[in-house]
């Protein structure tokens, strides 16, 4: 059977290039299923599972999936976050383009099915920091992180498994671990974005004579000082 060949955009192509040979994967939040879809036909993943919380996603997966006679390797699930699978369902799992904060929930409310997987490739949207820390506290090695260009944005991907503990510095919960050898080009350009965010949010505060302000003020300048001094 001919299929349409599915090209991944940058970001959606770096997450599916970290996924080992031979691993049954969960794609959370999967909308069209494109990349259990690639992962399929390029036979590295024998089994996968395209999971979403809507209704009308799962149906474009579905429609997709059956196009490209993939029906007999993926298989679609409805829920929220990984309430979908059971542990041992899946070897990998992927959730990506959701916030930092709503990834981190979604990890802490299915700790028996991520301590079963044995790697997670995290891509979050925002609230990376709070994240990376989140990971940190609960018990979560981090192996690798990387940095994806799409048009004019960056976009962290995160690799993680349970169990032993990854350790940041305050300067690393902010420009990540080892970012500047994963992702050298890109580096440069995601540290100004961080400092600029930072000193806008900074500027911002300065304006305020509160003692909410005052405080967040003080917390950001410690931040700044630990990423200037780096």
């Amino acid at each position: 059977m001919s299929r349409n060949t599915i090209n991944l955009n940058p970001r959606l192509k770096k997450i599916a290039d970290l996924v080992p040979a031979n691993s049954c994967t969960a794609d959370i939040g999967t909308d069209h299923a494109y990349i259990p879809i690639v992962l399929a036909e390029k036979g590295i993943c024998p089994k996968a599972i395209a999971s979403d919380i809507k209704k009308g996603p799962l149906a474009r997966a579905e429609a997709n999936i059956k196009k490209h006679g993939l029906s007999d390797i993926i298989e679609t699930r409805l829920g929220a976050g990984l309430e979908t699978l059971a542990p041992g369902d899946a070897e990998v799992i992927i959730i990506a383009g959701m916030g930092g904060i709503l990834i981190s929930d979604i990890l802490e409310a299915s700790r028996s099915v991520t301590n079963s997987a044995k790697l997670l490739v995290l891509q979050p949207m925002t609230a990376v920091p709070e994240l990376r820390a989140y990971l940190s506290e609960k018990g979560y090695t981090v192996p690798g992180e990387y940095l994806e260009a799409e048009e004019d944005k960056l976009y962290n991907i995160i690799v993680a498994h349970s169990g032993g503990k990854t350790d940041y510095t305050l300067s690393e919960l902010y420009l990540g671990k080892n970012l500047s050898e994963s992702s050298p080009e890109l580096f440069p350009r995601y540290k100004d974005a961080v400092l600029t965010k930072l000193n806008r949010r900074a500027d911002g505060l300065r304006k305020s004579e509160t003692e909410e302000s005052k405080a967040a003020l003080f917390e950001i300048e410690k931040i700044l000082k630990a990423i200037n001094t780096r």
